[in-house]
C-alpha cells in the first residue's frame, strides 16, 4: 500500500480552476487539504482565516472567502492597528475552504514545510459589494469579526514601478474607531484560536502534551489508567453553606458540557438535565477542531458552550440563534460567524491521568497550562478568590446570572464536590437548547457537493456528480461493508487520468461528525488514523473529496487484530480470465468441502475476488495461514495456469493467486465499490452461478449495479453474519491437502 502522496493536477484539456497553482504547488506527502471549490456567484459575506507560517520564514497569511475558495494573501509583518502603519501582502494561490479548519505541520519535502497555526478565524463582510468584483477592481474593502481582529481593513493592489508581478497588494487598518497605534497584536496574542499552542509549540505539540501528562500524574490525588471516557456531571445546589475555603465561578448562562478527546475522537456531552446528557459533538463542529488540535492525546473538560454578543457580553439568544442558522441549512455561516467558546471551569483528565481526587485549585492550575489566557474557541474561565459580597458585586456589575463556590480542595466528584450556586436576584434556570428533533443533525451533516460537472471518466461521458449519486443510490448495499471498518481512500481530484494518491490518515479539516479511529498497525507497528464510513452522509462526504475506490481492512473496531474474513486475489494482468474463473470456481468448491463458504466478485477491473467469513475471535496470522495454504494448493494443482510468484516478470501468462490482501494492515476494495478506470466499473458481487466462462465484467458499472442490486439484492450478504466452524475447517483442509499432495 503507497504510503505517499500525489498531488491532483489538472488533466491537459480539462477546464482550469482557480484552485490549479495550489494543486501544481503540493508535492507527495503533504498533509494539507486537497477539497474542490466550494461553488461560485459573487460572494458579500464568507469565512476568513489567518495562518501563522513557521515556513521559511516566520510571517502571516489571510485567507479570505470568494470565487468559492479562499483568496491568499501572504502578509510578513502581520496586522497593522495604526491606519498610517501600512503593510506590504502578496496575493498567493487561492486554497481550498478546508484551510479554515488546517492547523498542523507540513512535512519537510513539501512546500511550505514547517507549522502553521489558525492565529485566527471568523467572519468577513464585504462593504463595497461582491469580493470578486472588489479584488478584480484592486481594492478590497472588509469588516473582519474573529476572536482577535474586529474592524474594517484594506487590501489595495499597488501599481506602478512597486507592482512587478500584480500580485502586490498592502494590508491597511481602517479608521473605525478600534485602531490602536502602537500595540503588536501579534506578539501581545501569539497563540493559536485553536489548539492554544504558539507556532513553535505546534511543531513539538507531542512533547507539549507529555509534559503537562507528566506535571498532572505528579499531583497529590492524581491517578494512572484513566480513560477520558464518560463522566457523571458535579452539579451544583442552591441554599447550601459555602465551603469555608470557598473561591468562585461565574455562571455565564451557557450550555453545559463535558468534552472528552480520545485521540482524534471527540465527544461533546450536554447536560439536558437527565443523568445520562446528550451526544451533541456533531452540533458543534468548531469545538471538536479546536480539541482534536490540543496537545495532549486525551483529555476531558467541563465547561460552558457559550457564544457573546458585540458587547461581549454571554448571549443565550445567539447560542439559540446558532442552532437556528444550522437548521435553515446554513452549517457553514453557523460555525464560522458565531464566534462559539468552550469556556472551561475544569479538567478532568490529561493523558492517562485522573485528576477528579486533586484540589480544584491544582486541577485549575492545569487547566491554565493546557488553555493559557488567549482569545480563541477554547478558554479558561478565570476562578475568583475573592469575598462573596466582592463576587456579587462583579456579577451585578456584568449582569451575569449568578456565582457557583467551589471548595479550594474540592474533588471532581458529585458526592464530595459540594458546589453551591448563589444566584443574583430571582433565581434562574440553566441554559436550554434544543438539540434533537428538527433537520439540526441533517443540516450540519449536509454534505456540499463541489465541482459536480466534472469529469471524472471522459471515455464515458461520466462525472463527480455520476460517481456522488452512485454512492448515494447503492449506500444501502455498501454501508454494511464500511461501517465500524478503518477504510482507506484513493482520490482523483482530476478525474481517472490525473494524479491520484492514497489517503491513509484522516486531514485535520475532516467535519466533526466524521467518525475517526486511531489504531496501530499489528504488522508495521506504526499508528494510524483512519476513517469510518457509517453512514450516508460519511459516505457522500468521501465521495465529495474525489475518492473512487475505497478501500476496507478484514478487522473491525475494537478488534485489530481478529480478521473477520479473508481473500483470495485472482489478478489476471498477465493471465486469462477463463483461467481465473477455472481456479475461483475450485477454491470454491474446496472451501464448501471444508465447511466454510466463498463468496465472489469482481475486482471491478480485470480480476476476481473470492471472500470468506471467518466470524469473530480469529487473528491475522490464522486469516492469512488459510490463505496462503489454499493458495499453495491451487498453484500446486494447477502449475500451468496459477503462480503466487511476487515478481512480475517471472509469473509468465499465469493467473497471480494473491494471498497479500488477508494480511493485517492489507486491505481489498470493498464490495459495490467503483474503479478508477475506463468504463467505471464497480466490483460486484456474484452468486457462484455466474462465475462462468460467459462473465463479462465490464458489464457491471456505475449504471447498471444500481439496478441490479434494487432487482436481486446482494449476493454477499451472509458474508458479515456467518459464524462458520473453523477449527473443524481447518482440520478438513488438512486432510484435503494430505489427498491433494
Amino acid at each position: 500500500m503507497p504510503s505517499k502522496r500525489s498531488p491532483p493536477s489538472r488533466r491537459a484539456g480539462s477546464a482550469p480552476t482557480t484552485l490549479d497553482p495550489y494543486f501544481d504547488k503540493r508535492h507527495a506527502g503533504t498533509n494539507e487539504p486537497f477539497g474542490g471549490e466550494g461553488g461560485d456567484g459573487p460572494t458579500l459575506e464568507g469565512a476568513f482565516v489567518v495562518h501563522l507560517h513557521d515556513a521559511t520564514r516566520l510571517h502571516y497569511d489571510l485567507r479570505v472567502q470568494m470565487r468559492g475558495a479562499l483568496a491568499s494573501f501572504a502578509v510578513p509583518r502581520g496586522f497593522p492597528l495604526d491606519p498610517d502603519d501600512k503593510r506590504f501582502a502578496v496575493n498567493t494561490e487561492d486554497h481550498p475552504l478546508e484551510y479554515l479548519d488546517f492547523e498542523d505541520v507540513i512535512p519537510e519535502g513539501n512546500y511550505g514545510a514547517g507549522a502553521m497555526i489558525v492565529w485566527d478565524r471568523g467572519w468577513v463582510r464585504y462593504l463595497e459589494g461582491p469580493a470578486e468584483e472588489e479584488h478584480a477592481a484592486g481594492k478590497i474593502d472588509m469588516f473582519l469579526s474573529g476572536y482577535k481582529l474586529r474592524g474594517r481593513w484594506a487590501l489595495v493592489r499597488l501599481k506602478g514601478p512597486r507592482a512587478t508581478s500584480g500580485n502586490e497588494w498592502i494590508l491597511i487598518k481602517k479608521r473605525d474607531g478600534a485602531e490602536a497605534p502602537g500595540r503588536d497584536i501579534g506578539a501581545e496574542l501569539p497563540r493559536s484560536v485553536l489548539s492554544g499552542l504558539t507556532v513553535q509549540e505546534r511543531a513539538r505539540a507531542a512533547e507539549v502534551g507529555a509534559s503537562l501528562v507528566a506535571r498532572a500524574a505528579a499531583e497529590a490525588g492524581a491517578r494512572r489508567g484513566a480513560s477520558p471516557g464518560r463522566r457523571a456531571f458535579v452539579r451544583d445546589v442552591s441554599g447550601a453553606p459555602l465551603p469555608a475555603d470557598a473561591v468562585f465561578d461565574l455562571a455565564l448562562g451557557g450550555a453545559r458540557v463535558l468534552v472528552a478527546k480520545d485521540g482524534d475522537d471527540v465527544s461533546v456531552l450536554y447536560d439536558d438535565g437527565s443523568d445520562a446528557g446528550v451526544e451533541v459533538a456533531d452540533m458543534y463542529p468548531e469545538i471538536v477542531r479546536a480539541v482534536r488540535a490540543m496537545a495532549p492525546p486525551s483529555l476531558a473538560l467541563d465547561g460552558e458552550l457559550v457564544a457573546f454578543d458585540d458587547a461581549g457580553r454571554p448571549s443565550l439568544a445567539r447560542l439559540g440563534k446558532r442552532l437556528t442558522r444550522l437548521r435553515g441549512g446554513d452549517a457553514h455561516g453557523a460555525v464560522h460567524a458565531s464566534g462559539l467558546q468552550l469556556v472551561c471551569h475544569d479538567l478532568l483528565a490529561v493523558g492517562d491521568v485522573d485528576l477528579g481526587g486533586c484540589e480544584l485549585v491544582a486541577r485549575r492550575a492545569l487547566l491554565g497550562e493546557l488553555v493559557p489566557e488567549t482569545p480563541g474557541v477554547v478558554r479558561a474561565a478565570a476562578l475568583l478568590s475573592v469575598t462573596e459580597p466582592e463576587a456579587r458585586e462583579l456579577v451585578r456589575s456584568l449582569d451575569l446570572p449568578g456565582l457557583v463556590a467551589k471548595g479550594r480542595r474540592s474533588p471532581y466528584d458529585p458526592a464530595r464536590a459540594g458546589w453551591v450556586r448563589l444566584d443574583e436576584g430571582p433565581p434562574k434556570s440553566r441554559a436550554t437548547l434544543d438539540h434533537g428533533g428538527g433537520p439540526a443533525r441533517p443540516a450540519v451533516r449536509a454534505v456540499q457537493v463541489t465541482n459536480p460537472h466534472k469529469v471524472f471518466w471522459p471515455e464515458d461521458g461520466l462525472t463527480k456528480g455520476d460517481l456522488i449519486a452512485y454512492y448515494t443510490r447503492i449506500a444501502p448495499a455498501i454501508l454494511p461493508y464500511l461501517r465500524d471498518r478503518p477504510v482507506i481512500l484513493v482520490r482523483y481530484p482530476d478525474g481517472i487520468h490525473g494524479k491520484s494518491f492514497f489517503q491513509w490518515n484522516v486531514p485535520p479539516a475532516a467535519p466533526a461528525w466524521l467518525r475517526t479511529i486511531t489504531f496501530r498497525d499489528h504488522e508495521d507497528g506504526r499508528e494510524k488514523r483512519g476513517f469510518l464510513v457509517d453512514d450516508g452522509a460519511a459516505l457522500a462526504f468521501v465521495a465529495n473529496l474525489a475518492c473512487i475506490p475505497i478501500h476496507i481492512l478484514a478487522c473491525r473496531t475494537g478488534s485489530f487484530a481478529e480478521a473477520d474474513f479473508f481473500t483470495v486475489d485472482f489478478d489476471v494482468k498477465q493471465g486469462r480470465f477463463g483461467d481465473a474463473i477455472t481456479l475461483a470456481r475450485v477454491l470454491g468448491e474446496w472451501l464448501e468441502s471444508v465447511g466454510l463458504r466463498g463468496y465472489p466478485k469482481t475486482s471491478g477491473q480485470t480480476g476476481l475476488h473470492v471472500l470468506v467469513p471467518l466470524g469473530p475471535g480469529y487473528g491475522f496470522d490464522t486469516a492469512r495461514g488459510l490463505a496462503d495454504l489454499l493458495g499453495r494448493l491451487l498453484v500446486s494443482r494447477y502449475p500451468d495456469i496459477a503462480t503466487m510468484e511476487r515478481a512480475v516478470g517471472r509469473r509468465g501468462e499465469r493467473v497471480y493467486v494473491d494471498t497479500g490482501p488477508s494480511g493485517s494492515g492489507r486491505s481489498i476494495v470493498a464490495p459495490f465499490s467503483v474503479r478508477a478506470s475506463a468504463g467505471a466499473r464497480v466490483s460486484t458481487p456474484l452468486e457462484w452461478s455466474e462465475v462462468s466462462e460467459a462473465l463479462d465484467p465490464s458489464r457491471f458499472d456505475v449504471r447498471t449495479v444500481p439496478e441490479r442490486y434494487e432487482a436481486s439484492g446482494d449476493p454477499m450478504r451472509g458474508l458479515l453474519s456467518a459464524r462458520p466452524d473453523v477449527p473443524r475447517a481447518i482440520a478438513e483442509l488438512e486432510k484435503l491437502a494430505a489427498r491433494l499432495a
